[in-house]
């Protein structure tokens, strides 16, 4: 008899009345903070999942996610072992080095990498981003150049012009001084991905590579997710530790790594200040449940001397603060969702740019963060909900109803 006791008054209570319509308004505010907080929550995380996802594609997806070089006489041996590893989407050639690359009076610091066009086409997204000349063009011997375009705009060159690059690697020792490798080379393309990587990234062939800097070609690792670089470098070093010479191994991190912290940093901070705004939310419940505690108090005094328990008169309260949360959530997540899968068409509506024109906002729903939203706002409201309803159970019969 007494099982739904608790869900049918506390869903009676939390229901407007009239002499509860201060404790109804204090409810209202609490649904719509919670309701604001968990979508504002769900469209910012899914915003900075979309400017992460787009970043890590640019970026990561055009320069070296893990380098192994190792010596000759275990570039076999190595090339095996890497042939087996999980998640991994490719093993080229590569070299890569610092270098300058200069046009008159104009010059810039770039990543020189030496590449194998034909073996990388599928792999690399600078392929897809060839705005002038094609990906394919680089062929060894004729020295050809592919370089990003806001280096090409900064040099003021254009297809077919020439251009010398200056290595550190490669340089040779004359009677006049130590001399820095370099040649001219002609700029066959001209890519754009949308960012840094445009500014401070050059190709050339690998044989090309190989007579400028001197050197034989390391192993370059295309992985189906970037980052699981530093794993996958972590295990290769701990599997060569006991090698003479081990093989050396870099990845993306010795380049990118500050930037892609600090874009983990602010969705954290983004993250926790949203969710303040949940948990202030939340903890308004205790303020409308206090007060109608006080106001029941006559109502679960005799609810007690009926034989009702104190884990049900607390379930009666938990119920009224949980109905506010949950309305709030369900609300929050229907709104995180229907903006967030329609978040440029609303912004294009208000005429607001937020990425210059031309490039929609990158949006992506990690429904994994979407449930851990969810389950944090009921979880904090649950724990808003226990000191009133534990207040409630120890209403006192005897003394409320003396003077009944």
């Amino acid at each position: 008899m007494f099982s739904q006791v608790p869900v049918l008054i506390g869903l009676r209570y939390w229901r407007a009345r009239k002499d509860t319509r201060f404790v109804s308004f204090i409810t209202l505010f609490s649904v719509l903070g919670i309701t604001i907080g968990v979508a504002a929550l769900i469209i910012v995380s899914s915003v900075m999942n979309g400017l992460e996802g787009r970043l890590k594609g640019q970026i990561l997806g055009s320069v070296p996610q893990v380098v192994v070089e190792a010596a000759e006489a275990d570039a076999a041996q190595v090339a095996q072992q890497l042939s087996v590893l999980p998640r991994v989407k490719a093993q080229v050639p590569i070299l890569a080095t610092e270098a300058m690359v200069m046009r008159g009076r104009e010059m810039g610091g770039v990543q020189l990498l030496g590449i194998d066009p034909v073996v990388e086409a599928d792999h690399s997204t600078i392929a897809d981003a060839m705005i002038q000349g094609e990906y394919r063009a680089l062929q060894g011997g004729q020295y050809g150049l592919l370089l990003g375009a806001q280096l090409a705009a900064r040099l003021g060159v254009y297809t077919g012009d020439s251009v010398r690059v200056i290595a550190a690697e490669g340089a040779r020792y004359t009677p006049l001084g130590r001399v820095p490798s370099q040649r001219n080379f002609t700029v066959q393309g001209i890519f754009s991905l949308g960012s840094e990587v445009d500014q401070s990234l050059a190709l050339i062939h690998i044989d090309d590579a190989e007579r400028l800097l001197r050197q034989k070609p390391g192993i370059r690792l295309y992985l189906e997710d970037a980052f699981d670089a530093p794993r996958i470098s972590a295990a290769l070093a701990q599997s060569w530790r006991d090698w003479d010479q081990p093989p050396g191994i870099s990845d993306w991190r010795s380049q990118y790594g500050q930037l892609f912290a600090a874009v983990k940093m602010e969705k954290r901070m983004m993250s926790l200040l949203l969710g303040l705004i949940i948990a202030v939310a939340a903890f308004n419940i205790v303020s409308a449940l206090v007060m109608m505690v006080t106001d029941k108090t006559a109502d679960v005094a005799i609810l007690k001397t009926q034989g009702l328990g104190r884990t049900k008169v607390m379930g009666i309260f938990a119920v009224q603060g949980m109905s506010s949360s949950v309305l709030g959530t369900l609300l929050g997540l229907a709104l995180g969702l229907l903006l967030a899968l329609n978040l440029q068409p609303v912004l294009d509506l208000l005429g607001i740019w937020l990425l210059p024109p031309g490039q929609p906002l990158p949006v992506i729903i990690d429904f994994e963060q979407v449930a851990l939203v969810v389950f944090g706002a009921l979880g904090l409201s649950f724990l808003a909900t226990l000191y009133p309803a534990w207040r409630a159970s120890h209403v006192n019969p005897a003394e409320v109803l003396r003077y009944e």
